[in-house]
C-alpha cells in the first residue's frame, strides 16, 4: 500500500506539472482563459502572509449511546509566508508565538502535517501526509459524570493517527472559472462564474493505541461488547466525486467562492478489538467542501478560506461507528511583485 501511494503521488505531481500552465506549451487557442472573466498574474511573484489552523479529529459512537466520544489533538495556530510563480508555489509555517496550547490541561500532541498543493487552470492537485500522536477527549462533560468545567481534559497520549490523502480537481469550465483566483490569488476572477468539478481521491488512515480507545466507564455504562472495543485499525477510502464550484464577484474586487463535492467511495478497513480482528468493506457517500471569500485587486489581496472533509460518514464496526474528519482554515494577506520584469499575460 505504501508503494501504491508513492506511485499515486508521483503520478499526481507529474500530471499537474505537465498541465499546470493550462497546456500553454501546446499552443492551443481553445485552452486559453477568457480575459473577460479571468486575469492571470502567473508572471508576477504572488506573496502572502497567513495564519493557518489545520487538524484531524475523530469520534467513536457505539449504537445506543447518547453521545459519541470526541478525540482531538492539542493543535496550535501557525504563522507563515508563501509565494507563487507560474505553476510553482512554496510556503513555510511555524507555530505562532502568541498561541498558548495549555498542555497541562489538554496534554501534548506530536504533529507532522505536510501538504503539497499545485494549481493549474484546468487541474489542481493536493497531497497531504499527517501524523498525530497524543489526543484528549473534547467532550468530557458528556462522557464522565464526575467531570466539571475547569478540570483537566482526559488524555490519551498513546493514541496515534497517520493519514495520507491525494486529491485531483478537474475544472470543466476553466476558461471562465478560476480556483487559483479564489485560493492562491495568482489570478483574479473578473465576473461571476461557476463550473462542474470532478474529484478523484484516495485516503489511507491508520489508527493505533496501547489499549482500547473507549474509556472503561463508558464501556460499563453502555455495556459495549468486546468485539466493539477498538484498539487499532487500517482504513482505506477510494472514490470519485462530482460537484460544483461557484464564485460570486461583487463590486469588481470582492468575491465569495463555494464548492460542494459529493461522491461515492469504497471503504476498506481492518481493525483490532478486544475480541480479535475483523476485515470489512462497503460503499458509502462522502463529501468535500471548500469556502473562501475576500478582496482581490491587481496589487493587493486578502481573504479567508477553508477545506472541510471528509464528512463524518460512519465506518460501522459492528454496532460502533468510527467518524473521521480533517479540516483546514487559512487567513491571508498579500501582494504581487514584478520581480522578473516580464509582461503579465
Amino acid at each position: 500500500m505504501k508503494t501504491f501511494f508513492i506511485l499515486l503521488v508521483t503520478f499526481f505531481v507529474s500530471l499537474n506539472y505537465s498541465l499546470a500552465d493550462g497546456n500553454e506549451k501546446a499552443g492551443k487557442k481553445n485552452n486559453k482563459i477568457n480575459p473577460k472573466y479571468i486575469v492571470s498574474y502567473k508572471y508576477l511573484l504572488t506573496s502572502r502572509f497567513y495564519l493557518l489552523n489545520e487538524s484531524i479529529g475523530f469520534q467513536v459512537k457505539p449504537k445506543g449511546a447518547e453521545k459519541g466520544i470526541l478525540f482531538k489533538p492539542n493543535i496550535y495556530t501557525k504563522v507563515g509566508l508563501a509565494g507563487f510563480y507560474k505553476w510553482f508555489g512554496f510556503g513555510l509555517a511555524i507555530r505562532s508565538p502568541f498561541y498558548e496550547r495549555n498542555e497541562d490541561i489538554k496534554g501534548k500532541s506530536k504533529i507532522i502535517d505536510l501538504r503539497i498543493n499545485a494549481y493549474g487552470k484546468a487541474i489542481a492537485a493536493e497531497i497531504s501526509i499527517q501524523d498525530y500522536k497524543g489526543f484528549y477527549i473534547d467532550n468530557p462533560d458528556e462522557i464522565y459524570d464526575s467531570w466539571s468545567v475547569g478540570d483537566k481534559y482526559p488524555k490519551r497520549p498513546d493514541i496515534r493517527i497517520s493519514s495520507k490523502s491525494a486529491i485531483i480537481y478537474y475544472i470543466f469550465n476553466y476558461r471562465k472559472h478560476s480556483i487559483r483566483a479564489a485560493y492562491l490569488q495568482n489570478a483574479r476572477q473578473l465576473k461571476s462564474s461557476g463550473s462542474l468539478m470532478l474529484m478523484p481521491a484516495v485516503l489511507l488512515l491508520k489508527l493505533s493505541a496501547d489499549s482500547c480507545i473507549i474509556p472503561l466507564s463508558y464501556i460499563d455504562k453502555y455495556n459495549i461488547d468486546p468485539s466493539e472495543q477498538i484498539r487499532s485499525g487500517n482504513f482505506q477510502l477510494f472514490g470519485v466525486s462530482l460537484g460544483y464550484s461557484y464564485t460570486l464577484v461583487m463590486l469588481k474586487k470582492f468575491y465569495i467562492n463555494a464548492s460542494f463535492l459529493p461522491g461515492c467511495f469504497l471503504q476498506k478497513y481492518k481493525y483490532e478489538n478486544n475480541a480479535g480482528s475483523e476485515k470489512r468493506e462497503k460503499l458509502t457517500l462522502l463529501w468535500l467542501g471548500r469556502l473562501a471569500f475576500g478582496y482581490n485587486s491587481d496589487k493587493f489581496y486578502a481573504g479567508l478560506g477553508g477545506v472541510f472533509g471528509f464528512n463524518s460518514t460512519p465506518i460501522p464496526i459492528l454496532q460502533t461507528n468510527f467518524h473521521y474528519n480533517m479540516n483546514q482554515i487559512r487567513l491571508w494577506i498579500g501582494t504581487r511583485f514584478d520581480v522578473f520584469k516580464k509582461k503579465n499575460k
